[in-house]
């Protein structure tokens, strides 16, 4: 959905199979890439009409440019999955199915979320995590809303070492708290916090993702 997101996942793709393969120009995969100028998801209002209705139809025109298969980097845009889909008759696979088998793979039982307030009060990992015994918590409400300016910092490329700081304490607090492990959500999130991955254990979603999709274009 953001420009940064899209070239960070198209990256993944390539590292990901630099990783598995001798490469030559042939052993990579077919990617195409629709990047989305969708209206600020994050402080969306009254737009979510159109931001869904831009992605279904970029769904659709990449269903009939024959691609096998379709994901979607971007966790908030997984709560409309099914408006998005519902005229597309591809196979799909979720970031969040791709999560949470990866993380009930590691045997944790406590994992924490670490996303913006847009989807504060969505339960998508909460529902899927619990089916598989995991426990999960969210921060707090004001550290939801700062997190979210963060974020928006980033997109408008002013995020700052203090932004970073104060995501390291936010961490900090949660691994003090009772956490495993540290999901986290937004797909910005990786990009700001790169700094940080030495000291917490993350999970990326949007990697985790990447490797799923490696995997089924392999099939």
């Amino acid at each position: 959905m953001w420009p940064q997101a899209s070239v960070h996942f198209y990256h993944m793709l390539i590292e990901k199979s630099q990783k598995k393969h001798s490469m030559r120009n042939q052993d990579y995969p077919y990617i195409l890439l629709a990047n989305i100028p969708v209206p600020d998801m994050i402080q969306w209002k009254n737009t979510l009409e159109i931001t869904v209705n831009m992605v279904r139809e970029a769904a659709k025109n990449l269903e009939n440019i024959w691609a096998e298969f379709l994901v979607m980097p971007c966790n908030t845009m997984h709560l409309f999955q099914s408006e998005i889909l519902q005229w597309i008759s591809l196979p799909f696979i979720s970031m969040i199915d791709s999560v949470v088998s990866k993380i009930s793979s590691w045997n944790y039982s406590r994992v924490w979320l670490l996303w913006s307030s847009t989807t504060m009060s969505s339960e998508l990992y909460h529902w899927e995590l619990r089916e598989k015994n995991i426990d999960c918590i969210t921060p707090e409400i004001s550290e939801h809303e700062n997190i979210s300016h963060i974020i928006q910092r980033y997109i408008s490329w002013e995020v700052s070492d203090t932004d970073r700081v104060y995501l390291d304490w936010v961490c900090q607090k949660l691994v003090e708290s009772w956490a495993e492990c540290i999901i986290l959500w937004c797909t910005e999130l990786p990009l700001i916090m790169q700094p940080l991955f030495p000291k917490y254990n993350f999970f990326l979603s949007s990697e985790i993702l990447a490797e799923a999709c490696l995997a089924e274009s392999k099939k």
